[in-house]
């Protein structure tokens, strides 16, 4: 069941406000992945292996048998360059690249940034070379992104538009997600939470998923 959009060659950046199960359905793509036979690397710079390895045994249902084509890496200090080598040095094993998330990975690229602009340099620097990684290896990447508390959604999609500014028209695919009433206040789910296309400001509806109801697939 495809939730995420990826494409062998483009670099897929999934953003939303915090506690809308980004990470959940990153691990639940992932387990799709490897259950179809693909060989999967996991930047985690949140949380632990074991986390996730639960997660996919226990809630996902993939083999242990399966395990051993997904590659965790605890990712916490590692930079663009090193998770880029890193990658290139597995790219016979590879066959799709999570990262989660970005807002981690550029705190271990960059100094703190002084401005707002200097923020979104970093941000777009790091878009460039995980979009360019993507190609030269003819793989998918996702990449994870948060946009804090706000529930502004013009504002996200704005800030989602502007990382991948420098790349626009290029093999980058940009997705919100985000609960109904987040999206649109006619709509109010408790569990289900939607992923939407990004297209400069042309949304279009991609998926929906009732995070509760995958823990039982």
């Amino acid at each position: 069941m495809e939730i995420i959009k990826s494409e062998k060659g483009y670099l897929t950046i999934l953003t939303g406000k915090t506690d809308m199960g980004k990470s959940t359905i990153t691990v639940y793509d992932a387990s799709e992945f490897l259950k179809l036979g693909q060989n999967v690397i996991f930047f985690s710079y949140e949380y632990c292996q074991s986390v996730i390895y639960n997660k996919l045994i226990s809630h996902f249902g993939v083999s242990w048998s399966t395990l051993f084509r997904l590659n965790i890496v605890d990712a916490m200090g590692l930079g663009v360059q090193a998770l880029t080598e890193y990658v290139r040095a597995k790219k016979e094993d590879v066959d799709v690249v999570y990262i989660d998330y970005l807002d981690l990975l550029q705190k271990s690229t960059f100094t703190k940034p002084e401005t707002e602009t200097d923020d979104l340099k970093q941000i777009q620097r790091i878009v460039e070379e995980l979009a360019a990684l993507a190609k030269e290896l003819d793989i998918p990447i996702v990449l994870l992104s948060q946009v804090g508390s706000s529930s502004n959604f013009e504002e996200a999609v704005s800030r989602l538009n502007g990382f991948a500014e420098k790349v626009k028209g290029q093999n980058v695919i940009k997705m919100f997600i985000g609960k109904g009433n987040v999206i649109d206040a006619r709509i109010s789910y408790d569990d289900i939470v939607h992923i939407i296309l990004v297209d400069g400001y042309d949304l279009r509806h991609f998926s929906s998923i009732n995070i509760k109801e995958i823990y039982e697939h």
